[in-house]
């Protein structure tokens, strides 16, 4: 920011709070802090801090809510990833930070790239992993795979536990069952 620009600012300061005392030398020192940022930066950071119910706008005030909108744009920001063989040399680092500086000031839009696209049935397994399921015979995963065969030990029917002597279910497949599962699921 100018000391030109550092005038227009508390001018527009003192439009938008009159009750605020302001000479000759506030422009002078506000200029000694303000000149990082932009004079577009600093008038919405006064605006959003005078519309958020305050009537009195310091120094201090603007550059947090700058530095606050600037923290805004860059977490919505998804940086670019390196080219391919790009071994972290300066020209790489250079671009990303000139590209950082132009989001944080507002000069370019944040750039988000979605995770994943969504797919057809949630929750289903889809491509590869069901082609590789079906040629074994299977529809799908269990999150036992030790019940997937019948026990030879207690009779249970697959999906279902075995069962003690007096009929009552066990934690944990009887081990010739966990053998068996093991070549079912193998395929």
């Amino acid at each position: 920011m100018t000391e030109d620009e550092t005038v227009t600012l508390a001018r527009y300061v003192r439009a938008m709070c009159p009750q605020q005392r302001f000479d000759e030398f506030t422009a002078d020192a506000w200029h000694d802090v303000l000149a990082p940022y932009g004079l577009d930066e600093a008038r919405a950071a006064v605006a959003r801090h005078i519309a958020a119910g305050h009537s009195f706008v310091s120094v201090g005030e603007i550059c947090s809510q700058i530095r606050k909108a600037r923290n805004d744009r860059l977490d919505r920001h998804t940086e670019a990833e390196p080219p391919y063989g790009d071994c972290g040399d300066a020209s790489y680092k250079a671009a990303l930070l000139d590209e950082r500086r132009a989001i944080a000031e507002g000069r370019s839009a944040p750039v988000t790239v979605p995770a994943l696209p969504p797919g057809a049935q949630p929750g289903g397994y889809e491509g590869r992993t069901r082609a590789l399921l079906r040629s074994v015979g299977r529809e799908s995963l269990s999150r036992r795979p030790e019940l997937a065969a019948s026990c030879p030990y207690c009779h249970a029917p697959p999906g279902r536990p075995c069962t003690n002597s007096r009929g009552q279910q066990r934690r944990d497949a009887h081990p010739t069952r966990i053998d068996a599962s093991r070549v079912l699921n193998a395929g």
